[in-house]
């Protein structure tokens, strides 16, 4: 349970890349654009306050490790099933290199 703040601030911070990105696909359309954007920064908001409040219950170098590493999974998945970008197999060995990193970390 206590970590449950740090993997909310995770996926916050993903929302906040998702809407950074529609904003930078929408550049045609000022309203969607800064709509876009804007939703991106409130996202962008909650997700440094989740991860600072996990502060109090997780030490930095083991939060700041799996808030990265797992931000960038997601990042990698959302860009594949949201944006159609490619999944070459590089980039699945590299995300499984990730998670073992993670769990390693993890571990006491």
């Amino acid at each position: 349970m206590k970590y449950a703040l740090l993997y909310s601030s995770i996926v916050f911070n993903v929302l906040t890349n998702i809407g950074f990105k529609l904003s930078s696909l929408n550049e045609g359309a000022p309203v969607k654009k800064w709509g876009w954007f804007s939703i991106g920064l409130v996202f962008g908001l909650i997700n440094s306050y989740l991860f600072t409040e996990s502060l109090k219950y997780v030490p930095l170098q083991t939060a700041s490790a799996i808030f990265f590493s797992l931000t960038i999974l997601g990042l990698f998945l959302a860009s594949h099933f949201m944006f159609n970008e490619t999944f070459p197999v590089e980039r699945l060995i590299g995300g499984g290199l990730i998670i073992a990193g993670v769990i390693v970390i993890s571990l006491k």
